[in-house]
C-alpha cells in the first residue's frame, strides 16, 4: 500500500517556530526513511487539506497523521478528527486515514526535560551567572574526578529508575554499561538472570576462563584484575583449525570457535559481544552439557541480534544481555569489568 506521513504541527504566526516543525519533519523521514512531509493546522501554510490533495493526486492511499502536540486538547479530541472527517469525505474510499496519538506524558519526554534541567544547573553559578570552566579544572583532568562526575551524572539521569530497578551490584554494572555508551537509554535495555551477579562473581573468584566470541572483547577486558584471581581469557576465532573448519563448513569463525571448544565453556563464562551466530551455539552447547557458570550476552546487528538475545532470556542459565538490536563489544567489556572490579571490592565504575 502506498503510504504518506503528515507531521501536524499547531503553526504560529512567526515564521521561526514553523521552522522548527520542518526540522523535526526531516529528522523524523531519517529515522522512518520515508517521506515525511510537514503541515500546520492554524496560521501557516501547506495545511491539512493542502498536503492530503497533493498526496492523494500521487496515488497515496493511505496517509498516516501525527500530531505534534504535546496534550490532548481540544484540538486533538474535536477540530482534527472534525477536519478528517471532512477529508475522508471528499475522497470517498480512494485514501484511508490513522490519526495516531498526541505525544503526551511520554517517558522519553521526562528524560528530555531532566536533560534540560541538568544542563541549566550544571551552566549557572550560584548567583545565577552563566559558569566558564576554567581550563585544566580538577574534573577535567584529574581521572578520580573524572569518574566521580561522571557516576554522579548517570545516577541523575537514571533517576529513581534506576534505583528501584538496579539496586547493589546490578547497578553498579549498569553504570558501567551507561558510561562506556555514553547513553543513559542503555540502562532500560539491560537484563539480568536473578542468579547472574552471584555466579558470574564466583566463577571469577575461582580463576574461570573468560571464553570472548572476538579479539576486541579480549583486548578490552582487564586482564590484570582477572590474572589476580588464577583467571585468563580466550578467543579461538583466529585459531587455524578453526578458520579452515568456517571455511569448509561454510560458518561464521566465532560459531566454529564455540563448537570445536566447547569444552572451555563449562563452568566458565562466555562473553559474546559481537556475533549472534556464537550466542546460539552458547546456548546449544549449553544444553548440550557445556553449561557456563555464567553467559555473558550482547552481540549487536540487525540480523539475529534482537532474536537470539531474547532466546537468552528464556534460559535458565545465569546471563547478563542487552534485548534489541543495540549491544556490542564495548558492552560485553564493561560488563566485564564492572564484575572484576566488585570481585575485588571495588565499586562497578
Amino acid at each position: 500500500m502506498n503510504r504518506g506521513i503528515l507531521l501536524l504541527g499547531h503553526g504560529s504566526r512567526r515564521n521561526a517556530a514553523n521552522a522548527e516543525l520542518q526540522a523535526l519533519a526531516g529528522l523524523v523521514e531519517a529515522g522512518l526513511g520515508m517521506r515525511v512531509l510537514p503541515v500546520y493546522f492554524q496560521f501557516e501554510r501547506p495545511n491539512l487539506a493542502d498536503e492530503v490533495e497533493r498526496l492523494v493526486s500521487e496515488g497515496i492511499e493511505e496517509i498516516i497523521v501525527v500530531p505534534a502536540l504535546l496534550f490532548p486538547g481540544i484540538h486533538m479530541r474535536e477540530d482534527i478528527p472534525a477536519v478528517l472527517k471532512e477529508l475522508e469525505a471528499r475522497y470517498g474510499g480512494r485514501v484511508r486515514f490513522l490519526l495516531t496519538e498526541g505525544f503526551g506524558p511520554d517517558p522519553r519526554l521526562s528524560e528530555i526535560v531532566v536533560e534540560r534541567v541538568h544542563t541549566a544547573i550544571s551552566g549557572l553559578t550560584d548567583d545565577g551567572a552563566v559558569a566558564v570552566e576554567p581550563a585544566g579544572s580538577a574534573d577535567l583532568t584529574d581521572p578520580a574526578g573524572i569518574t566521580s562526575r561522571s557516576r554522579s551524572l548517570i545516577e541523575e539521569a537514571l533517576g529513581l529508575h534506576y534505583l528501584e530497578r538496579f539496586p547493589h551490584r546490578e547497578g553498579e554494572i549498569v553504570r558501567r554499561v551507561v558510561h562506556a555508551m555514553g547513553n543513559p537509554d542503555a540502562a532500560h535495555l539491560l537484563r539480568f538472570h536473578p542468579e547472574a551477579v552471584d555466579a558470574g562473581l564466583a566463577a571469577i573468584r575461582k580463576g574461570a576462563v573468560l571464553f570472548t566470541d572476538v579479539r576486541m572483547v579480549k583486548m578490552g577486558i582487564n586482564r590484570a584484575a582477572l590474572k589476580g584471581f588464577g583467571g585468563r581469557v580466550v578467543c579461538m576465532t583466529h585459531h587455524p583449525g578453526v578458520r579452515a573448519l568456517a571455511l569448509e563448513q561454510g560458518l561464521t569463525r566465532s560459531m566454529v570457535a564455540v563448537r570445536a571448544f566447547n569444552e572451555l565453556l563449562k563452568d566458565n563464562v562466555a562473553v559474546i559481544g559481537n556475533a549472534p551466530t556464537a550466542l546460539a551455539e552458547v546456548i546449544r552447547q549449553s544444553q548440550a552439557g557445556f553449561r557456563p557458570a555464567l553467559i555473558v550476552g550482547t552481540p549487536v546487528g540487525f540480523v539475529g541480534a534482537a532474536e537470539v538475545k531474547a532466546r537468552l532470556s528464556g534460559q535458565d542459565v545465569p546471563y547478563i544481555t542487552m534485548i534489541g538490536h543495540q549491544g556490542g563489544s564495548t558492552v560485553a567489556v564493561s560488563i566485564v569489568n564492572a564484575l572484576l572490579a566488585l570481585a575485588q571490592g571495588r565499586a562497578g565504575l
